[in-house]
């Protein structure tokens, strides 16, 4: 044969090694464990849900009745400070001074000055 025929030979395909089918493995992993371990995560997790829904329901609870309470007390010294702006007025003192047995004065009060005091104002006391 000569060079010009072996370069235009067809050429033979490699061999290559038979297909055949590979068994399946007879050990799979088990599901038991996984599907626990799912379910407790979401029991764990409901459980944690009603606990911090009861939670916040009490601190609800707690901050309406403190909400009531100051609303009450809010009430209260409002009440107590228009008794006091009452009593306070210039002709509730003059009647209670009347039944206390006062009397207003006759003359003008005088004021004393006391000897060695200045008549200036020093910005002391008194």
């Amino acid at each position: 044969m000569s060079a010009v025929e072996r370069a235009y030979a067809p050429v033979a395909a490699p061999r290559r090694p038979a297909l055949r089918s590979v068994p399946l493995r007879a050990s799979r992993a088990p599901r038991a464990p996984f599907v626990v371990l799912v379910l407790l995560v979401l029991g764990i997790g409901l459980i944690g849900l009603l606990v911090l829904n009861t939670a916040l329901q009490q601190g609800a609870f707690e901050l309406g009745e403190l909400q009531s309470t100051t609303d009450e007390l809010r009430d209260r010294q409002t009440e107590l400070a228009d008794r006091v702006a009452a009593r306070s007025a210039p002709d509730a003192l003059a009647e209670q001074a009347t039944r206390m047995g006062m009397v207003p004065a006759e003359e003008a009060p005088t004021f004393l000055e006391l000897p060695g005091s200045s008549s200036g104002d020093d910005g002391g006391a008194g």
